[in-house]
């Protein structure tokens, strides 16, 4: 048994759902994320029971421990009701599972179906603030006004892991479009993720591309998503990020745009501490990505592999949503379905 949270349960450990979790369960949020814990019991228990807990650093979190599927966020309390410090008042709700119960020590029910989040009033860096409010504004209805800007002068060192945590975060919401522009606005990912940026300043020819820059393309594809996945999302993000380094004609500006985005999404996946599965995953959607449209036309001998891998279904979710997001349309995307199809018929027979 490797699920965490059936350890915790099976052994009798008291514990309630905090923050992101008790928001998910209010609003009935379906999509994948952190599960957040709170408890009274020791540390030294939880590390037993539980095995492998980490200790990330992260803000607003003691320890932590990551199975293949979920991450799982402790925090070691004295009074399973009481919450501490937090940035908005939103993630201060608790739930209690066992009970199906909700707590709400601080009053702050009002605050949960505003529109705006409310700052808790905790002294926190506004960098921290910007992070948590990307969080929050992905995953839920929520908005976050402020004068704030990312500069050489109010920012501040963050970790691998806290990058890791944010980008993961924002995308597997179910808005990752309003958390990456909030970063975008205020100049979060113009310090801290550059790569990104660099797609701000490239336009894309209208008629093909009515969204305007390939950063703005970018953020319309997680629009087309059917279902909330880290692969593909990772794909969506990075599928065009090879566009600013291309250069080529005017009728094709993008040459070899894949190839560039493959050694680009590389170092920027390794440098904020991606697995090696997840990043060799991502690679193959970034120099993929545009294959579907090609696979009624090429030789079986230059698509059989790619179409035997295990990320090839995801591959086609990222090129339906790619093409939705322009003037082409997903009939592509139907054409390349129906040769997949075919070909796992005729390789069922065969084999």
């Amino acid at each position: 048994m490797n699920d965490p949270l059936a350890k915790i349960m099976d052994n009798g450990l008291s514990f309630v759902y905090g923050s992101y979790s008790a928001l998910d369960k209010y609003f009935n949020i379906k999509e994948p994320g952190t599960v957040c814990i709170h408890t009274e019991e020791p540390i030294e228990t939880m590390a037993r029971i539980v095995g492998n807990l980490v200790f990330s650093g992260l803000p607003f979190e003691d320890a932590a421990v990551e199975t293949e599927k979920t991450r799982y966020s402790f925090k070691f309390v004295d009074d399973l009701k009481e919450t501490g410090p937090a940035p908005f008042t939103a993630m201060k709700l608790l739930y209690d599972p066992v009970q199906d119960k909700f707590y709400d020590s601080s009053g702050i029910y009002p605050d949960l179906r505003n529109s705006l989040l409310v700052k808790d009033g905790s002294q926190v860096h506004p960098v921290i603030y910007l992070m948590e409010a990307a969080k929050l504004v992905s995953r839920y209805h929520y908005t976050f006004k402020t004068d704030f800007k990312v500069t050489e002068r109010e920012a501040i060192s963050l970790k691998e892991e806290h990058q890791k945590d944010l980008l993961v975060s924002i995308l597997l919401g179910r808005f990752t479009e309003k958390g990456l522009n909030l970063l975008h606005e205020t100049g979060f990912i113009d310090y801290y993720w550059p790569e990104l940026q660099s797609m701000t300043s490239v336009k894309q020819a209208k008629d093909y591309h009515p969204e305007g820059n390939v950063w703005k393309h970018t953020l319309e594809t997680f629009q087309y998503r059917k279902k909330v996945n880290l692969r593909l999302s990772l794909g969506l993000l990075l599928h065009d990020i090879g566009k600013p380094v291309s250069t080529g004609t005017t009728s094709n500006p993008f040459t070899n745009h894949s190839e560039h985005g493959v050694k680009i999404a590389h170092k920027f996946l390794k440098r904020l501490g991606f697995e090696e599965q997840t990043i060799q995953d991502v690679l193959f959607l970034v120099r993929y990505h545009m294959l579907p449209a090609g696979l009624p036309k090429l030789p079986l001998y230059k698509t059989e592999t790619i179409m035997n891998s295990h990320v090839f279904p995801i591959l086609l979710e990222l090129y339906r949503a790619d093409m939705s997001s322009s003037f082409w349309g997903p009939d592509k995307y139907y054409e390349a379905c129906r040769f997949y199809r075919n070909y796992i018929s005729k390789k069922s027979r065969i084999y």
